[in-house]
């Protein structure tokens, strides 16, 4: 298997801050969230998004999900107005929308309230 791997630095440095395996197959979008500090999303050929929470030193994957009826995916946007929302866009799937917020593991990392609460 092609593991895909992203380097994360300043690009003063000559080395990376930390480099993370984030895909299976090559990472075709990336998107940094401007409300939720520290929030990179990925997409990839391998039909899956993953939403990562990175800091200074390092990166772990927050949740992720498979879009089973594409072919591949290659776009990621995150709303302006609602910051949970993603917008994906692949080979065969069309515009598919996931509110992140939705799951648990991404409102505790993010600190963001339950739907209700």
């Amino acid at each position: 298997a092609v593991v895909s791997t992203q380097s994360t630095g300043d690009i003063r440095q000559e080395k990376p801050l930390f480099t993370i395996a984030a895909h299976d197959c090559e990472v075709s979008g990336l998107a940094m969230s401007r409300h939720l500090p520290g929030l990179l999303l990925t997409c990839s050929a391998d039909k899956s998004v993953k939403a990562w929470s990175l800091t200074e030193s390092s990166a772990s994957c927050v949740t992720a999900r498979e879009f089973a009826d594409s072919v591949s995916l290659h776009t990621i946007s995150l709303c302006p107005d609602y910051p949970s929302m993603l917008a994906i866009g692949g080979l065969q799937c069309g515009l598919q929308l996931w509110d992140l917020a939705t799951n648990r593991e991404f409102r505790e990392a993010f600190n963001i309230p339950a739907q209700g609460s």
